[in-house]
């Protein structure tokens, strides 16, 4: 009889060990990896608007995003490349292309977002026509937003740019036209809302005078976006067709992006939209 108990006794626990590991292994099966998206982003708007408008909806597909800031417009590619992070939203298809270009990474846009236009700012005049000869107009020193610059105060006909030249590579020294005698200075982007009470006038990304407190309605004069000046995210090309890339795009097609976009409350509002919106 003992052993008999002996024997019914390792039956019962050979059969709850089974049953355990059983569990065990259906639980790990239907247990996925956690989805962690790295986003770079630079200070101001759109680092807002990812958290605001898309990310919601990659949680609700059981992302993880941890939003990662930078202070200048070099490092979130690097950052890119180098794998640090997943994807970062900050610049125009332009200066992406260029920038990656120049330093040979691989990177490419997914899709682009409404978007904060550069605007001519100023603490010393009330219109563009108040200008005066002579004055000091703080632009940005990188190439890419430089000629950017150029083309939006062209487009105040306070100066114009040489006919023979291509617009994109302009610069205050391929001028056709200054009859103010302008005087510029090139600024780091990120500084140039700081050189308001030193200059006549300053070109501002939008992001940057956003995030400085400016209100782009204050602006003497709002750039018209030009194909190729809209921002949006980029990825590095290998994940270009990624889930977490079609994952993305789809946040940014949906409703919710929309609602947050077209909240007259937000920021938002005056953004310019990119002609798929």
């Amino acid at each position: 009889m003992k052993t008999k108990r002996i024997i019914g006794f390792i039956a019962i626990i050979s059969i709850l060990l089974i049953a355990l590991t059983g569990c065990s292994s259906s639980s790990a099966a239907t247990t996925e990896p956690a989805k962690v998206l790295k986003v770079g982003v630079c200070a101001g708007p759109y680092g807002d608007m990812f958290t605001e408008a898309i990310q919601p909806s990659l949680e609700e597909k059981g992302y993880t995003v941890e939003i990662v800031e930078f202070s200048d417009y070099v490092q979130p590619n690097k950052a890119l490349a180098a794998g640090e992070i997943d994807l970062n939203l900050f610049q125009h298809s332009t200066y992406l292309t260029n920038f990656a270009k120049e330093n040979n990474l691989d990177l490419t846009f997914i899709k682009e977002v409404p978007t904060a236009a550069m605007g001519i700012f100023s603490e010393k005049y009330k219109t563009i026509n108040d200008v005066e000869d002579g004055a000091t107009v703080a632009i940005p020193n990188d190439a890419t937003n430089l000629s950017r610059a150029i083309r939006v105060l062209a487009q105040t006909n306070i100066i114009t740019i040489d006919p023979a030249v291509d617009p994109k590579t302009a610069t205050q020294n391929t001028l056709s036209s200054n009859p103010k005698n302008l005087q510029f200075v090139e600024i780091e982007a990120p500084q140039l809302p700081r050189s308001l009470d030193s200059v006549g006038i300053a070109v501002i990304n939008g992001n940057y005078a956003l995030s400085s407190g400016l209100n782009l309605s204050d602006a003497l004069y709002n750039e018209k976006l030009s194909e190729g000046y809209i921002n949006g995210v980029a990825v590095r090309i290998e994940d270009k067709d990624s889930d977490f890339a079609k994952d993305v795009i789809a946040a940014i097609e949906s409703d919710a992006f929309k609602k947050v976009i077209e909240d007259p409350t937000k920021q938002y509002v005056s953004f310019q939209r990119p002609s798929d919106y």
